[in-house]
């Protein structure tokens, strides 16, 4: 098993990552393009750089060429620098991808990354992507049953969000359930659910969805 972290340039609360990192281990660190400043702050073992660099310190730069392997890309280019690096680990073999400084102002690159999530779990791999307040990750029918703790959840609220057309979905041990409900894309019905037992399942038969756990 290869557990990977990627570490991106959209926002990323240095004081939360600090704490969240505290207590994990991982095998390989990928810095996609501004996200080296993030982790040169965080303290963290890069491995791997890549990105176009335009918008990074260029002493931090150089110091970290001369240190790890490194690819540029240029700016104009068909694929985001987030995309690349979950490319990039999946080609090293990760089995689990972790993604800080994801999400953000940017709406459009939030999305995008979340999309790009599918490009790891095509190949078998689980993505996550994480901040201060949300935890995000795919499903599908081939995960089997997934099991939420109420101890160990991330947030308060978990809702599931169609990735396909349509998803056909159980959801048992949780405050609203369902038994083989199609939800197709534009509906909302999984938005803001709560796990009202000590666990909770979730059983997509049909269809691929992203979850949310998520806290205010």
């Amino acid at each position: 098993m290869s557990k990977m972290l990627i570490v991106t340039g959209g926002h990323l609360d240095i004081d939360w990552a600090k704490e969240w990192l505290s207590d994990k281990k991982f095998d390989y660190c990928i810095a996609a393009d501004s996200g080296l400043a993030y982790a040169d702050r965080l303290g963290l073992k890069i491995d791997f750089l890549l990105g176009d660099y335009d918008s990074v310190d260029a002493n931090v730069l150089e110091r970290y060429k001369k240190q790890v392997d490194f690819k540029v890309y240029p700016k104009e280019k068909d694929y985001t620098d987030t995309h690349l690096a979950i490319i990039t680990a999946v080609k090293k073999g990760a089995t689990d991808i972790y993604i800080l400084g994801a999400t953000g102002n940017r709406m459009d690159h939030t999305l995008t990354n979340i999309g790009n999530m599918k490009a790891a779990f095509d190949c078998g791999v689980d993505c996550h992507i994480i901040d201060e307040n949300n935890y995000m990750y795919l499903i599908s029918e081939k995960t089997g049953i997934h099991v939420i703790g109420r101890d160990t959840q991330y947030g308060r609220y978990v809702s599931l969000v169609p990735m396909s057309e349509e998803v056909v979905v159980t959801l048992k041990g949780f405050k609203y359930t369902l038994n083989e409900y199609c939800l197709r894309q534009g509906l909302s019905i999984c938005q803001s659910n709560e796990v009202a037992e000590d666990e909770a399942e979730i059983i997509i038969h049909k269809g691929l969805a992203v979850i949310f756990e998520t806290r205010d």
